[in-house]
């Protein structure tokens, strides 16, 4: 079979997904092009800032991406390629598209309010605690995962006959014998660290046009790297992780546009360019005639299921739950409700951010498999990625996947391949992280505005929270509508906080420390610290699997609220109901296999694991609960029957 045939298949249907799928789901949702988006209404100028699409685009797509649709496919291909690119193909479309865009769009209409918020109003008060505890468990992984992965590839060092580099090479600084392909990332990030504050003046506060924009941030981009070649940063992999959570405290604090959006606005251009690299050393390689892969045992076949379920468990639920951010994840949901959806200028544009994002992120992660079955066999990737009882370097995987593939398509040599994978994948990360701690800092404050929301220190923001729940907006039919409504009646908010005549008065320590909790350092501060807690003595592949299981099951979790708002609006369920039933069955399931068959056999090593999988598994019982009661109460039947017409 040729790369080719598989590259415009693939295009061909995730086009299709966006041009025909994505407006039913629009339709389904109620969008809207009159309707005030928050980041209009609020506008201030810190969270709440109204951007041009492209630039969110850029914000969205780099924070979604990370290391999943990379790490992901690099880690599940040893089950064959063909079941990755199915689960992937299908699940962007009709799972990943659909979660992403719902999650975004709802988001939207409820105020720019995160997953947790929109679960209180429409699931009950108890779902609003479960899903931020489990929002914020899930954060912690997502960024002691990621902060692994950073620094593991911000100080990568490839053997110079690996890289099948010249006595007399110029491109890589050696030491030891090992080229250090890590440092020149390194540079990259700080020199584009650096001009983000200008970038981000420009665009927002100047007003300069986007494609202005893009070129001096291609050029940034340019210079970066560059200088990189130059003068590669070499340090300790400790020393990179205590850097980039200095830099992601101060970042997490600051309007975010200075640092977060317009970071995230210069690095995706790399991420463009290294995406459309892929394309053409696949395509090259498919017209050079390096394309055609087959099932024999020298290349990574078609089907590996038996082997790679005997090393890394049955297909499924793995298989799915490794392959994360390219089919469909959870943590999106929280980018969508947390960043993005304060910055979108019409509803409109939830559906372009949110839907086709994901769809960029499948063909990435497609592009990603292609490139591991024609740039390795299958020994090569073992030796790379599973050369010792499940554990390796799916980074260096990555990297010398692609270097072979630019070697076979377009001729470059294996170094220069493999330095394009890393600056990719090292882009990814960052902004990741970036949008993770910030995050978990909006979630933090929720939790604090909440718990502590009859006390005056928190009564102004749980009245101003409550004010925008029940918020009336006039429409451009001149109709007075409940905020995210639609026009339709809902129940009045969960919250009883914030009620003249019920706040409680504070004084002293007391108070002092209510007023420590609502600052924004502090809670900054608090996101960074439980990282570093759990990310800095562990790596990556500790702690990959039990994110990937709350991930997806997160991701199920956010189709189940979903479907409670449409449930409602009265609108039609099953776009969201049947992913997430899929969902929930298949990440369930992952999580009590790892907790019986892995982390309770090894407690004295793993007990903090198998606290946390208890925890998420009893979290999701009780908001699935609550969802299933709240529907009954309903009547499913009369909401299912009253679905077809949508007005």
């Amino acid at each position: 079979m040729s790369v080719l045939l598989i590259v415009a298949v693939a295009i061909v249907w995730l086009f299709l997904g966006g041009r025909f799928y994505a407006p039913v789901i629009a339709r389904v949702l109620g969008e809207r092009t009159d309707r005030p988006t928050p980041a209009v209404r609020i506008n201030d100028g810190r969270d709440y800032v109204p951007t041009q699409t492209p630039v969110v685009f850029a914000h969205h797509f780099a924070s979604i991406a990370g290391a999943g649709p990379i790490i992901g496919p690099v880690l599940a291909i040893y089950f064959g390629w063909g079941p990755a690119l199915l689960w992937i193909l299908l699940g962007g479309v009709f799972l990943g598209g659909v979660h992403d865009f719902a999650s975004t769009h709802i988001a939207v209409r409820e105020g720019g309010k995160n997953l947790a918020v929109i679960a209180r109003r429409y699931i009950g008060a108890s779902a609003f605690v479960m899903m931020l505890v489990m929002l914020i468990a899930l954060l912690v992984l997502v960024c002691a995962a990621f902060l692994d992965l950073s620094a593991t590839a911000l100080t990568s060092r490839v053997s110079v006959e690996t890289l099948q580099l010249s006595a007399g090479q110029s491109l890589f600084r050696v030491e030891d014998g090992q080229a250090i392909i890590g440092g020149i990332a390194s540079t990259s990030v700080i020199v584009i660290t650096a001009f983000s504050p200008l970038l981000g003046f420009l665009y927002l506060k100047r007003r300069w046009p986007v494609w202005v924009c893009s070129l001096l941030a291609i050029l940034i981009c340019a210079v970066s790297i560059a200088i990189g070649l130059r003068f590669p940063v070499s340090v300790q992999p400790e020393t990179w992780k205590g850097m980039i959570s200095v830099y992601v405290l101060i970042s997490a604090g600051l309007p975010v546009w200075l640092f977060l959006q317009s970071r995230d606005f210069i690095n995706v251009h790399i991420l463009y360019v290294g995406m459309a690299f892929l394309v053409v050393a696949l395509i090259g390689a498919g017209v050079r005639g390096g394309g055609q892969f087959t099932t024999e045992a020298a290349g990574i076949p078609l089907t590996n299921w038996t082997q790679a379920s005997a090393l890394l468990g049955p297909g499924w639920p793995v298989l799915f739950v490794m392959i994360a951010c390219g089919a469909v994840s959870g943590f999106h949901s929280l980018c969508a409700g947390g960043t993005t959806c304060k910055q979108l200028q019409t509803e409109v544009a939830a559906r372009h951010v949110g839907y086709y994002a994901m769809l960029l992120e499948s063909f990435l992660a497609l592009c990603v498999v292609l490139c591991l079955i024609v740039g390795l066999s299958l020994a090569d990737y073992k030796l790379y990625c599973y050369p010792d009882a499940a554990q390796g370097n799916a980074v260096l995987t990555f990297a010398m996947a692609v270097g072979h593939t630019a070697n076979v398509g377009l001729g470059l040599p294996i170094a220069a391949g493999a330095l394009g994978a890393m600056l990719l994948l090292e882009g990814f990360l960052v902004t990741t992280l970036d949008t993770a701690i910030r995050l978990t800092r909006y979630m933090i404050e929720e939790g604090w505005a909440t718990f502590f929301g009859r006390y005056d220190v928190f009564a102004d923001e749980a009245a101003r929270q409550q004010r925008e729940a029940a918020a009336t907006v006039t429409g451009s039919r001149g109709a007075l509508e409940l905020a995210g409504a639609g026009g339709l009646s809902i129940e009045r908010p969960d919250l009883d906080v914030g009620v003249p005549g019920r706040v409680g008065q504070t004084r002293g320590l007391g108070r002092a420390g209510l007023k420590l909790l609502k600052h924004y350092w502090v809670n900054s501060g608090i996101a960074v610290g439980l990282m570093l807690l759990l990310g800095w003595g562990n790596g990556y592949v500790v702690v990959w699997q039990i994110f990937g299981s709350a991930n997806q099951l997160l991701g199920a979790l956010a189709l189940v609220v979903a479907t409670s708002w449409l449930f409602s609006k009265q609108r039609p369920v099953w776009y969201t109901l049947l992913p997430a039933v899929f969902m929930l069955v298949t990440s369930v399931w992952m999580l009590i296999r790892l907790l019986i068959w892995d982390y309770l056999q090894d407690w004295a090593n793993k007990a903090p694991l198998a606290i946390t999988a208890i925890i998420v598994l009893a979290m999701t019982a009780g908001v699935v609960g609550l969802a299933v009661q709240r529907w009954v109460r309903r009547g499913v039947a009369g909401v299912t029957a009253a679905g077809g017409a949508l007005p």
